[in-house]
């Protein structure tokens, strides 16, 4: 089973909802790249308490399956 990486926003993902990113953050540019390289889904789930930037946040325990098409 392969694990998926994290992506924290604050706001949330629904099934079938499509959401435009702006990457920025290099640990998320890398994200993207292994993703996009290895045919890989990713999460996105809802930051609780926190900043989207920086690291530090608190998260919510479910989140969204989610895949690039774009």
């Amino acid at each position: 089973m392969t694990r998926s990486a994290m992506f924290p926003l604050g706001m949330v993902l629904f099934p079938a909802q499509m959401l435009p990113l702006r990457i920025f953050e290099p640990r998320y540019r890398e994200m993207v790249s292994d993703c996009l390289r290895d045919d890989q889904s990713f999460g996105v789930v809802l930051i609780e308490r926190g900043s989207e930037v920086g690291g530090g946040d608190v998260r919510n325990g479910l989140g969204t399956l989610a895949r690039i098409i774009h």
